[in-house]
């Protein structure tokens, strides 16, 4: 080995300016001081890009763009299924905040593309049923219920939209782990707080004060020394085998790099394929009807949620004016 590369190594090569940006968000969310380890960048690097990539493909599979506009959503069977009227999308639309905002501030856009997300729901119930011209009841149905339609995420271009969506799933990977940590640390914080208490209980037990000599012989407490002793040990392997310690920052960066190289572990993605007939109720595979396939993630920061989510674009000019919004809103509650 040359002596000057021994004295003067070569530095090594810097990440891409995109997988540094991931990694400066994933910091800043999940804790800013994370940033002061040395070789930071070089250790997350190679799990951030995969972390990425996984977002990327993640939209990759999900259904769309579909077009949602009123003479071509039911092209779409997973449209189809959202929706039962073409008015209750241009309605649903119309009523989104975030696209009203978005549409304003861009007057010139022909189009939007956005992101669709739907509560989902399988309701099982027994009913009648018409088979080869027979009747046949007390049939046990499935059916397919969708509510709390949402648009998030409306860009004039694709390209922007699927950009932006994939950093907004990345984000949600960090705030998964947030969560789990956050968790995680409150949880040995506990155990330790038990823990204390306990060594505390033991000492005390082995003192002889004016308490012990006043106290009825007969107690039940005469035990109590193997019982907190018990306890401590029971409480101090839980602590050990719970979770891997996070005292330290670096054992916490250590749980990150462990924790994202799994992102499907963080972000629960399932694919739904289903035939269903006109009432969006699940039939054979042989009989006449739609095969829908639809997306269904399930996230737990801040807050558990799912849903099914796909991907749309839409004419501007058919979400509805606002005036006419404000006459069917007083229409409504008079």
């Amino acid at each position: 080995m040359d002596i000057f590369a021994w004295l003067f190594p070569r530095a090594s090569q810097p990440a891409d300016p995109e997988t540094e940006a991931a990694i400066g968000c994933l910091l800043q969310i999940i804790d800013p001081r994370l940033k002061a380890l040395s070789g930071i960048s070089k250790r997350l690097a190679p799990v951030v890009r995969a972390a990425l990539d996984f977002c990327g493909c993640a939209i990759e599979a999900m259904p769309g763009p579909l077009d949602a506009s009123l003479p071509h959503w039911r092209e779409a069977p997973e449209l189809r299924v959202l929706f039962t009227r073409n008015d209750e999308v241009q309605r649903i639309f119309s009523h989104q905040e975030v696209v009203r905002d978005y549409v304003d501030s861009h007057p010139g856009a022909a189009c939007f593309y956005a992101l669709l997300g739907a509560a989902f729901e399988e309701r099982k119930s027994f009913g009648s049923i018409m088979k080869n011209g027979v009747a046949r009841h007390d049939v046990a149905i499935t059916s397919l219920n969708f509510k709390n339609h949402r648009l998030f995420l409306p860009r004039m271009r694709q390209t922007t939209f699927e950009y932006d969506l994939r950093w907004a799933l990345f984000r949600q990977l960090a705030l998964e782990m947030l969560g789990r940590l956050s968790a995680m640390k409150e949880e040995q914080s506990n155990w330790r707080e038990e823990i204390a208490f306990l060594r505390a209980q033991l000492a005390y037990s082995g003192q002889q004060g004016l308490g012990n000599f006043l106290a009825d012989e007969s107690a039940s407490d005469a035990g109590m020394p193997n019982d907190l002793a018990h306890q401590l040990l029971a409480s101090q392997s839980a602590l050990r085998t719970a979770h891997p310690p996070l005292q330290s920052l670096e054992n916490t960066l250590e749980w990150i790099i462990e924790t994202l190289s799994a992102p499907d572990a963080l972000l629960h993605m399932q694919n739904l394929d289903y035939r269903v007939d006109k009432a969006n109720q699940v039939i054979a595979a042989e009989e006449e009807g739609l095969d829908v396939h639809l997306r269904h993630f399930a996230v737990t920061a801040p807050t558990p949620r799912s849903g099914v989510l796909l991907r749309i674009v839409y004419p501007s000019d058919e979400l509805l004016p606002r005036r006419q919004m404000a006459t069917d809103l007083d229409r409504l509650y008079l």
